[in-house]
C-alpha cells in the first residue's frame, strides 16, 4: 500500500491479465470491490487495447461505469452519453508504411476500422480472434489502399520471437509518427501518435477535473506502462511485462489470487476513494 494520504478520484484498470485471468472471467469480489469504490463517489475506467465493442463488454460486466478507454489509449467512450469524446487515427501515409512493414515479417495483419478488422489473409486464428472478441472480420485485397479511411490501429500477429525484435524496428521506421505498442507477446501494434494510455487517461482525468495525483492505473502489459508511469499511484500485477513493474509504485498479485479485488478493497477500507473535487 502507498505511504501517503492522496484520495483517488479515477481508477483505470487495464483488462487481460488485470481484471481477468487466463479464464476471461470476472470475479464477483472483483465486481464487487468496483462497486464500492463507485459507490464513494470515484470514477472506474476501463483501459484497454481492446476494441471498443469488447471493452464496452467487460466494463458492463465488471460494472465499472466511467468512460471506456480502448485500443491502447487511441479512443475514449463516454457510457453514459453513448457518445466517443476522443478518437485518435493513423495518418494515411504512416498507416500504409506501417501495413508495408508489417506485412513483410508477420503472416497476419489486421487494420480497425471502428469495430470491424479488415485483413488479406484470413486463418482460423483471424476468424476465432473475431470470435472471441465480437468483431466482424472483413476481406480486402489490399489493406494499403484502405489507409486512406485513416484507422484507429494497424496490428501484425505472428509468433513472439519474430515479433519482439518487431516492434523494436517498427519503433525505429515510424518514428515520432507513430504509437508502436506491444500489449502482447504476438501483437505488434501501432497507433496515433496521439494514441497511448497514459495520454487517454491525461484527457479524461483533465475533463473530470481530476490531478494526476487522484489517479490509480493498474496493468500488466508493455502497454499499460504509460499509465502506470504517469498516474499518481501506478500498480503493476505481479509477473507483469518488466517494463510495467519497473514503472509502478506497487505490486499486486494476479486474478487468479483476487489481487484486484484485494486492493481496491483495501483502500476503500482506508477511504482512500472519493468523488472528484469539481463534484463536490
Amino acid at each position: 500500500m502507498d505511504d501517503d494520504n492522496s484520495i483517488y478520484s479515477l481508477v483505470a484498470l487495464d483488462i487481460d491479465g488485470t481484471m481477468i485471468g487466463a479464464d476471461r472471467i470476472i470475479g464477483a469480489e472483483l465486481i464487487k470491490a468496483i462497486a464500492q469504490v463507485q459507490a464513494s463517489g470515484a470514477v472506474v475506467s476501463v483501459s484497454t487495447g481492446r476494441t471498443l465493442k469488447p471493452a464496452l463488454r467487460i466494463a458492463r460486466e465488471s460494472g465499472a461505469d466511467g468512460p471506456v478507454i480502448c485500443f491502447q489509449g487511441a479512443v475514449t467512450f463516454d457510457q453514459g452519453k453513448r457518445a466517443t469524446i476522443r478518437h485518435e487515427r493513423l495518418d494515411e501515409t504512416v498507416a500504409a508504411q506501417a501495413i508495408a512493414g508489417l506485412t513483410s515479417v508477420v503472416p497476419e495483419v489486421m487494420m480497425f476500422l471502428g469495430d470491424e478488422v479488415w485483413v488479406e489473409k484470413r486463418s482460423e486464428w483471424t476468424n476465432r480472434y473475431g470470435q472471441r472478441m465480437g468483431v466482424v472480420i472483413r476481406d480486402t485485397e489490399s489493406l494499403i489502399e484502405m489507409a486512406d479511411q485513416l484507422p484507429t490501429a494497424i496490428v501484425g500477429v505472428g509468433e513472439p520471437a519474430v515479433v519482439e525484435p518487431l516492434v523494436e524496428s517498427m519503433q525505429v521506421q515510424l518514428g515520432d509518427t507513430a504509437l508502436v505498442t506491444h500489449s502482447l507477446p504476438m501483437f505488434c501494434e501501432v497507433e496515433a501518435i496521439g494514441a497511448g494510455k497514459d495520454r487517454a487517461i491525461e484527457h479524461l482525468a483533465g475533463l473530470l477535473g481530476i490531478d494526476r495525483t487522484g489517479v490509480v492505473a493498474v496493468g500488466d502489459g508493455k502497454g499499460d506502462q504509460s499509465m502506470i508511469e504517469w498516474a499518481g499511484l501506478g500498480v503493476a500485477i505481479r509477473g507483469a511485462h518488466v517494463d510495467a513493474i519497473k514503472s509502478a509504485d506497487l505490486l499486486i498479485s494476479p486474478p487468479e489470487e483476487r489481487g484486484l479485488a484485494n486492493f481496491l478493497n483495501e483502500l476503500s477500507e482506508a477511504g482512500r476513494f472519493g468523488p472528484p473535487v469539481t463534484r463536490q
